[in-house]
């Protein structure tokens, strides 16, 4: 509309435009929910400043490590930055195309009706009715998707996922594509070697033998070994190697290790 002809619009007029406004609105935003992604609290913020290349999230249930720890990835992934994070969010961690891995407890239980519903455009996660404020469509955009569709991009045999790496600053400009491939904790550790990754993200504790495979997929490239977590309340769960190697090295003090950093963040 020419500013000529906005002054001759009727309330009918304005009450329609609105509403296209709004449709239009509540669309992108389930096509590309990412853009307008918010994290919880300045502390589940860290997870995106963080430049470290080993990062620990720990947090109690419902406290949103995964939704966090996803995010992340499918940023890195995609090249694609909320909103909310431009201006704090380092440009240095968007290397291009990159290799994912995502390494859950179970297949059946956790990666196929809680992780990739989390991903899926089209899927809405979430205690509230779709589109309001208490969920959230799937966290990757429908346009870096293979032909912006899931069943393109989606290997179900493979359990590996293509996704379009856009120019950050030209997201129209395709530059290649990335792989996220997903494992569970109930593999060898053998079949965890291989080639190179530049990101790694283990849904809860790993055993050690995994979380050394992974290691040596990430030392090659420079890439980033990630673990999101809640402590476990059996003891008889092996984690005091995570303990000693993560935990402890991320502590403030002179031990600190300065590659390696653990954010706590929190259910309320």
């Amino acid at each position: 509309l020419q500013p000529a002809a906005v002054s001759e619009l009727t309330d009918a007029d304005l009450q329609r435009y609105a509403a296209q406004l709004l449709a239009l609105q509540r669309a992108e935003r389930q096509t590309n929910q990412l853009r307008y992604y918010k994290p919880a609290s300045d502390k589940a913020a860290r997870i995106h400043t963080c430049t470290s290349h080993t990062i620990g999230v720990g947090g109690g249930n419902r406290a949103g490590k995964t939704d966090h720890t996803l995010v992340e990835m499918v940023i890195r992934a995609t090249g694609q930055v909320p909103v909310s994070l431009r201006g704090s969010y380092p440009m240095s961690k968007l290397r291009g195309p990159i290799a994912c891995r995502v390494v859950c407890e179970s297949l059946t239980t956790t990666l196929y009706p809680v992780i990739l519903p989390k991903l899926r455009w089209r899927t809405w996660s979430g205690d509230g009715d779709p589109g309001t404020e208490r969920g959230h469509w799937g966290w990757i955009p429908k346009h870096c998707l293979v032909g912006g569709d899931w069943t393109r991009s989606w290997t179900d045999k493979l359990r590996v996922l293509r996704l379009l790496y856009r120019d950050p600053d030209r997201p129209e400009r395709v530059v290649g594509e990335s792989t996220i491939q997903f494992m569970s904790y109930d593999q060898d550790p053998s079949d965890f070697s291989g080639a190179d990754m530049h990101f790694v993200l283990h849904d809860e504790a790993p055993k050690y033998e995994i979380w050394r495979e992974n290691r040596a997929r990430v030392m090659g490239v420079g890439g980033t070994l990630m673990v999101a977590m809640t402590w476990p309340d059996n003891p008889a769960i092996p984690v005091d190697w995570l303990f000693d190697e993560v935990y402890d090295k991320a502590q403030p003090g002179p031990a600190k290790d300065p590659d390696i950093d653990w954010i706590n963040i929190f259910t309320t």
